[in-house]
């Protein structure tokens, strides 16, 4: 079972860490090993400021009448579409990826750190999940 999110107070030894847990609804021995600890991405801060919105400068238009690859942004030069994701493999380091490139036959495993097709990786990983929940239930029924 995960709890916290907490900071990393300060390493007591190779393999513990002391976290902050004070002035949290948790009650727990502040001292962990690091195999219990998950590192969670830290997102920058939302903006803080709003936008002011005046009638006078409001621009109303139906999204039916833009052409439909408005919404899509060139490639630059060095950039590529993916077509499909087929699998993944991951070290302890990183996940990769195998890619197919629209207009290329061959795939190509990709870091996923240097893919930029959030909706495809969500989508892959989610069907994943799926596929693995499913096979976990069936093989219980046997």
């Amino acid at each position: 079972m995960l709890h916290g999110p907490f900071r990393v107070a300060e390493t007591v030894d190779r393999h513990a860490v002391r976290l902050e847990t004070a002035g949290t609804e948790y009650r727990l021995f502040p001292i962990v090993h690091v195999s219990k600890l998950k590192l969670v991405k830290s997102y920058p801060e939302s903006p803080t400021s709003t936008l002011t919105n005046h009638d006078a400068d409001r621009v109303d238009f139906d999204e039916g009448l833009l052409p439909e690859d408005s919404w899509e942004r060139e490639l630059e030069e060095d950039e590529y579409e993916v077509e499909r994701i087929a699998d993944v493999r991951s070290s302890s380091k990183r996940r990769e990826y195998l890619v197919f490139w629209k207009g290329y036959d061959e795939p190509s495993w990709v870091d996923e750190i240097d893919l930029n097709c959030g909706a495809l990786l969500r989508d892959f990983d989610r069907g994943r999940t799926d596929r693995n929940r499913f096979e976990a239930m069936q093989s219980h029924e046997e």
